[in-house]
């Protein structure tokens, strides 16, 4: 991934100092992360900057929120598969496929899901879990395409991913008309439900994921399913845009969902310090 400026909400460098010293030794700080031997998460200070509101500081075992309750950053176990990591994620689990952005050169190879894999727990903590009532209260409406007639959505405040989806929304406004068929109607937002298939919840029970028009969308279940060639038709002017704030593609898995962008600041770099800086 290429570098660039920090994140607009980034915390102090201080701030990102290892915790020593907190409390007894537990369960939880013996799983260390895999491959680290002892060493902080190499993503940890990329998870603080893009969640400054939640997260304190990252040690070797677990995370620290500002409220006190800490968080385990991996279960110990090492060499998962894709499908495992689906299925079973620990918060070390996220990071084990990079998320690259820009243009893709290939398409993704079998199983290659980068950005597909998402801790509940974690998600939870930020977000809160829809099951529990403690989603819907928290989104508020966004503006999705107002000069081409495309309504509004609902979207999480928590986190800045409200006025993120917003920037997304001021840039996509930009595009030339042939862009609209891609656009416009969005296929939803907010969705209080598990993924198709899975047991595991969908970020659209977050509130952090947009589909957008379905009619020009490619989905790997509606093209055969595990054994479907990868295909897709929305131009990556578009997931140029979303990735600018935050947002990832579900065009770049295997498991291909090209009408699919979450909101994920930890997989990507860092916005610059323009117009189109994440933060609030």
């Amino acid at each position: 991934m290429s570098s660039s400026p920090c994140f607009s909400r980034r915390l102090a460098t201080g701030a990102i100092l290892a915790l020593a010293g907190c409390g007894s030794a537990t369960a939880d700080q013996a799983a260390l992360p895999k491959g680290e031997d002892g060493a902080r998460p190499a993503w940890a200070a990329r998870l603080m900057a893009a969640y400054p509101d939640d997260i304190a500081a990252i040690d070797v075992a677990r995370i620290r929120f500002r409220d006190g309750t800490t968080m385990r950053v991996s279960d110990g176990i090492a060499g998962k598969s894709s499908a495992e990591r689906q299925s079973a994620p620990d918060l070390d689990d996220m990071f084990a496929e990079p998320y690259v952005a820009g243009k893709p050169r290939r398409p993704p190879a079998p199983g290659e899901d980068p950005g597909r894999t998402r801790y509940e727990p974690f998600f939870d903590r930020i977000y809160g879990n829809c099951f529990n009532s403690e989603v819907a209260g928290r989104l508020r409406s966004v503006a999705w395409m107002p000069s081409r007639g495309g309504g509004s959505v609902r979207f999480a405040t928590a986190n800045g991913a409200a006025d993120q989806l917003e920037r997304v929304v001021r840039d996509l406004e930009t595009l030339p008309p042939a862009m609209t068929r891609y656009l416009v109607p969005s296929a939803g937002t907010y969705a209080c439900r598990a993924i198709a298939g899975a047991s595991q919840r969908s970020m659209h029970g977050y509130g952090v994921a947009i589909d957008i028009a379905t009619t020009q969308a490619d989905y790997w279940r509606w093209a055969g399913g595990e054994k479907a060639a990868w295909r897709n038709r929305i131009p990556f002017e578009i997931v140029a845009i979303f990735e600018r704030h935050g947002f990832i593609w579900g065009g770049k898995w295997s498991h291909f969902d090209t009408m699919h962008f979450e909101y994920r600041p930890e997989l990507l770099p860092p916005a610059s310090d323009g117009a189109g800086k994440r933060g609030r």
